[in-house]
């Protein structure tokens, strides 16, 4: 998750803007950088710079955090503050803090404060040494004395003697900070340090900017965390192998290596990938491993123009975040592909606003009955208002909303919603239409489920039969014993099961033996074959073998007359699909069900 920071730039050592390295330095950016790469969050300096625009920032809520406040200091309206550290200030306690804007997300304001929690006072004095450090020289020291006593001079002695040895101690501190401890590699200091002493105006176009992703939560759900980090210490040693005394290597975050590579030009480097990726994922067998194991790249070209290195590795990294879901090895960053990772960005900046101004819509997609062709009820579909961008379609903001872990938000959002429109039809005598809901991976297969469901449809009244929960094929083969408990209890409370999308794959009629289902919803794609005559034998087999285990078989995608005369032939009992309705808005649907369903509402 992309965090957006407006920082103080005139605090020094506390937070400042270098101009030299166009960063933002001192204890709170080293801090934040430490909390990125212990966590999912990429941390962003925004528009940064030597001038103050906390404030402007803040109230257009166009970041996350505001920071660099010393006490007593006015913090913006309506932020929520954290506390960074605590120091002694002309005998006072002094408290250094930073705020929450409304647009931070709850789980940010959540981790962030834990792991301030965990920083220590010796942590914070090492950073306030490391930022406050000024070499001295003692040469010709013990000329200009003059007539200074020798006690003094003794005394002047044992402080160089005791400065040298700090600085000793300084350059351990400054090499224990800027090491990542799971690898060994220079961390994210590290890489600020080493570009600015590498990458100038005269070389930076030869250079590109290569982050290397691991979903290590994925690894982590499969193995452990100790595999984990044994998998992460097997990918430095690789990446070390085949990195040139005139490039830099560092791991910047938990899921992310970067490496800033001279490589000329794209040949040359795709040269370069090909034995690395061989390598990274000859781990499996070389270990004897039973699960699998990836990484894949984003790369970024430098510019002339190019200044700010935290751009550079978030937009690489999104690169690279994008082979990972396309299955590509590594994706260059072009300017079509970084206009849309930045519409991606701005989608996720107002997606805390969308839930909080209701922003997501509910739609309906009608169901019928497959003979009399007659409205029997209708999936739940989301859509977002977005009030700059219009109405978006799923496939804009789902992929976002699963990668930032807020799928769940929604799903429960439209459990609400539906619970609402099934209430609204009972209170005008409508008790025969059903709604089907959709939900996602994470959220069918959590622990916690049945109770979060059973919490939303308890303040609602309708027949619970009239709610439907579809859980995919794909679900099935993931946390099976905990879906299956889920589906048992629901079935239990009265809430009917239907297995989406099957027939796409082998585990079909396995499913139908696990799971105490009331329904099956044939896939798209086999009905785009009814018209074949193999397509033909398969539905048939299916659409028997379904009846005998009394589930009621709902076909979707049904487009033309012709497919619509097969499956009735083949004896389906609902249809869904454009031949019949488009997704409606839940104002819209209710009344058309109102109209057909209603006995307060006559047929004309």
């Amino acid at each position: 998750m992309l965090v957006y920071v407006a920082g103080n730039p005139q605090a020094y050592p506390i937070e400042y803007y270098d101009a030299d390295s166009q960063t933002y330095q001192g204890v709170i950016p080293g801090l934040l950088r430490e909390f990125s790469a212990k966590s999912r969050y990429e941390i962003v300096y925004y528009q940064a710079g030597g001038a103050d625009g906390r404030e402007r920032l803040a109230k257009n809520l166009q970041v996350d955090i505001v920071s660099g406040y010393a006490q007593g200091d006015a913090l913006p309206d309506g932020a929520q503050s954290a506390t960074v550290f605590h120091t002694m200030q002309d005998g006072q306690d002094m408290a250094y803090q930073l705020c929450f804007t409304q647009a931070a997300p709850e789980s940010l304001r959540a981790d962030l404060r834990a792991f301030l929690e965990t920083v220590s006072p010796e942590r914070v004095s090492g950073l306030l040494i490391a930022e406050a450090e000024a070499p001295l020289n003692p040469k010709g020291l013990y000329w200009g004395i003059g007539g200074l006593s020798l006690a003094l001079v003794l005394l002047l002695t044992v402080m160089i003697l005791v400065v040298r040895n700090d600085r000793k101690k300084l350059k351990k501190a400054r090499q224990d900070l800027e090491t990542d401890d799971t690898t060994g590699l220079g961390n994210m200091d590290y890489l600020l340090r080493y570009h600015r002493q590498l990458i100038n105006d005269w070389n930076r176009i030869l250079y590109s900017l290569v982050y290397f992703y691991v979903d290590t939560d994925r690894l982590r759900r499969l193995s452990s965390g100790e595999e984990t980090d044994d998998f992460l210490r097997y990918c430095a040693m690789i990446l070390q192998e085949y990195t040139a005394d005139t490039d830099i290597l560092a791991r910047v975050s938990e899921r992310g290596f970067v490496l800033l590579k001279l490589s000329g030009n794209a040949q040359k480097l795709d040269e370069w990938f090909t034995p690395v990726f061989y390598r990274v994922r000859a781990y499996t067998q070389k270990y004897n491993k039973p699960f699998e194991v990836n990484m894949t790249a984003g790369v970024y070209p430098l510019e002339v123009k190019d200044r700010e290195l935290d751009e550079m590795i978030f937009s690489a990294g999104q690169a690279a975040q994008m082979a990972a879901r396309e299955h590509r090895d590594y994706v260059i960053c072009t300017d079509g592909m970084l206009e849309k990772i930045e519409e991606e960005r701005q989608l996720q900046a107002d997606m805390e606003q969308a839930f909080a101004k209701d922003e997501f819509q509910l739609y309906i997609q009608f169901y019928v009955d497959a003979h009399s062709l007659k409205i029997v009820g209708g999936e739940a579909l989301a859509r977002w208002n977005h009030p700059q961008k219009g109405l978006l379609t799923p496939s804009s903001f789902i992929p976002l909303l699963e990668r930032e872990k807020a799928i769940s938000r929604l799903d429960y959002t439209c459990l609400k919603k539906v619970c609402g429109f099934l209430e609204g039809l009972l209170k005008q005598q409508v008790e025969v239409f059903f709604v089907s809901c959709n939900f996602s991976r994470e959220t069918f297969a959590a622990a916690d489920f049945v109770d979060r469901c059973k919490e939303i449809i308890n303040d609602y009244h309708f027949p619970r039969e009239l709610l439907i929960f579809e859980i995919t094929e794909s679900v099935s083969t993931r946390s099976m014993a905990q879906i299956k408990r889920n589906v048992l209890a629901l079935k239990e409370y009265g809430v009917q099961i239907v297995l989406d999308d099957w027939g796409d794959g082998f585990t079909s009629f396995y499913d139908l033996q696990k799971y105490p289902v009331d329904g099956i919803k044939l896939d798209k794609n086999l009905v785009d074959d009814v018209m074949t005559e193999s397509g033909k034998s398969i539905l048939k087999t299916m659409i028997q073998v379904g009846h005998e285990l009394d589930v009621t078989i709902l076909a979707e995608g049904v487009e033309t007359e012709e497919q619509v005369q097969v499956l009735q032939d083949l004896d389906c009992d609902v249809f869904q699909g454009f031949r019949f309705s488009y997704p409606l808005p839940d104002w819209e649907a209710m009344d058309q069900v109102l109209e057909q369903l209603s006995p307060r509402f006559p047929k004309g």
